[in-house]
């Protein structure tokens, strides 16, 4: 994989038919779709059309003369950072040599989501309720949750079709501090990563998510997120072995396209002030602004029984565009009466993860790529 924006967005190669992209690797959602070359650029604040490039997405598809669409399905998706609408279609994709034959894919062509300036899409890895076809030939934005066409997401084709077995794994680099682009890890289908890991694993059913309304799930009790129980957080001060620990446990999602941890409201507050000096909210950027030379707590997050400490550099963000920092502890993400909690790339970077769709869990253990080790002052 390639690591963008300083580590904080993580893109693998996928050919569509004879061209290659590079696509946003995403467990949070279950489509993959790629933009095509006239595609058009939407200001979501205005709903206005604007360039191309306002949308930083890397090379777009070539729709082939003789593509195959769905008949009366159009694609629209929602995410938290904006909506992609087009047309479903077929397309033989391939991803680290394994070729899954006449998938079904979204061919965009109106976007106000964004790329990192390099990819062109995103590779969702999630399960089939989630996927974002809908009946009809045409589509309203504000209803992007009802009248779901589902179908097989890639990887779901890839192991139905006894291409791989029925997990894919995870190994995402952090990369030195002020370096915006370089390797990124691995992603492993039906295979693990080619990295030192702990022989210990922590195992996790993937919970119905608690809480979503029936708009997200047809009304039916099944899988739709990555979701698993947090046993407890633990945290403290880098410059003495005291740590506090809050064992309520919660539900969150394991998303490898979110940069943050979200965890419920009262222990982000507590966790932000332990920085030195403290981090502070922001209420305009919607995160706790913290200086990038801080001091950052620990933080441990159990799963199982099991303890995943954090290292400190995995503790703050610096926005590429303003040099700014961030800490990548948040409060929940909330809306449309939902309130969800996360675990994103600040938990994943410090973790190989196993996400197994046969057995309907995650596993984790404490991993190292080549680069975690690496001082980033």
């Amino acid at each position: 994989m390639t690591a963008t924006g300083n580590a904080i967005v993580f893109d693998v190669e996928a050919q569509f038919g004879n061209q290659s992209f590079l696509l946003l690797v995403d467990t949070g959602s279950s489509d993959t779709w790629v933009v095509k070359t006239d595609f058009q650029c939407i200001d979501a604040t205005y709903n206005s059309n604007i360039p191309q490039e306002k949308c930083l997405f890397g090379p777009t598809y070539d729709v082939p003369t003789d593509m195959q669409y769905v008949k009366n399905q159009t694609f629209g998706v929602q995410y938290g950072t904006g909506i992609a609408l087009g047309k479903v279609g077929f397309e033989n994709i391939t991803i680290g040599g394994i070729t899954v034959p006449k998938q079904k894919i979204g061919i965009v062509d109106r976007s106000t989501d964004k790329g990192d300036g390099i990819n062109s899409g995103i590779l969702g890895l999630g399960y089939p309720p989630l996927t974002s076809a809908h009946y009809g030939s045409t589509l309203d934005n504000s209803t992007l949750l009802l009248n779901r066409a589902v179908y097989d997401p890639l990887f779901v084709s890839m192991y139905k079709k006894g291409l791989v077995d029925s997990w894919y794994s995870m190994a995402i680099e952090r990369l030195p501090k002020n370096v915006s682009t370089g390797p990124g890890g691995w992603l492993g289908l039906g295979e693990l990563p080619p990295v030192t890991h702990s022989d210990e694993w922590a195992v996790a059913p993937i919970e119905v998510t608690k809480g979503l309304p029936d708009l997200y799930t047809g009304g039916v009790d099944q899988i739709t997120l990555m979701t698993l129980n947090v046993d407890g957080i633990a945290w403290g001060s880098q410059s003495n072995q005291s740590r506090t620990t809050n064992s309520t446990s919660f539900q969150a999602v394991v998303d490898s396209g979110n940069q943050m941890n979200m965890l419920p409201q009262e222990v982000a507050d507590e966790i932000n002030a332990e920085f030195k000096p403290p981090a502070v909210y922001n209420e305009e950027a919607g995160v706790y602004a913290v200086d990038c030379d801080a001091e950052a707590p620990t933080l441990g997050i159990g799963i199982d029984g099991k303890t995943f400490w954090h290292q400190s550099a995995d503790m703050i963000i610096q926005d590429e565009a303003t040099g700014l920092c961030y800490s990548s502890l948040n409060g929940p993400a909330t809306g449309s009466g939902i309130s969800l909690h996360f675990l994103g790339d600040a938990f994943l970077k410090n973790v190989v993860s196993v996400f197994d769709f046969g057995k309907d869990e995650m596993r984790f253990a404490d991993g190292e790529t080549e680069s975690l080790s690496l001082d980033r002052e």
